[in-house]
């Protein structure tokens, strides 16, 4: 399932992104406002931004704690999203994922959350969690998919220090 760092699927390779995936990220994902209205940021206004934030995560990687993966098709290597661990709540890793609109409905996002899922378990891992808007149903039914338990409803306002609404996200967890 994995060598070298990188997560092998049917469909798809998951491996650590690069400075060159800037452009691919902002034109598949990064800018769109259908993606990042389910984001806790918004819509990156150029592919500068992309730039400075893959930067930034890139020199994120010498931490052992980041787990961090562009979501890339095997057939072509074409850079379709990223998922990662966003956060660790009581040493648990709280993942999250995006993924191009132009792939949406198509099994991707699901195939590789449970990849993903199992590179944390054999990490030593033994609860993961993931949260989604109430009302990003698709995302709520990848996480179902993927074999997590809801376990509550929370409210946050501000829901991030890039979106200053009113959010209600549903909580769930997956244990070994």
């Amino acid at each position: 399932m994995k060598a070298n760092g990188v997560i092998e699927t049917k469909r798809l390779i998951l491996r650590k992104l690069n400075v060159g995936d800037a452009q691919e990220m902002f034109d598949g994902w990064c800018n769109d406002i259908e993606v990042t209205k389910h984001m806790t940021w918004n819509p990156h206004e150029n592919v500068e931004v992309t730039k400075c934030i893959l930067n930034h995560w890139i020199k994120e990687y010498d931490n052992p704690k980041t787990i961090r993966y562009g979501i890339t098709l095997k057939d072509s290597g074409k850079l379709i999203g990223s998922i990662d661990v966003v956060d660790y709540i009581d040493g648990n890793p709280e993942i999250g994922y995006c993924l191009s609109r132009a792939y949406w409905n198509n099994g991707y996002m699901s195939e590789a959350c449970k990849a993903f899922i199992d590179h944390l378990f054999n990490l030593g891992f033994k609860k993961i969690l993931i949260e989604a808007k109430t009302d990003n149903i698709a995302s709520n039914r990848v996480i179902e998919k993927c074999g997590f338990t809801f376990t509550h409803k929370e409210t946050r306002t501000p829901w991030s220090s890039f979106k200053p609404e009113s959010v209600t996200v549903n909580w769930y967890m997956k244990t070994i």
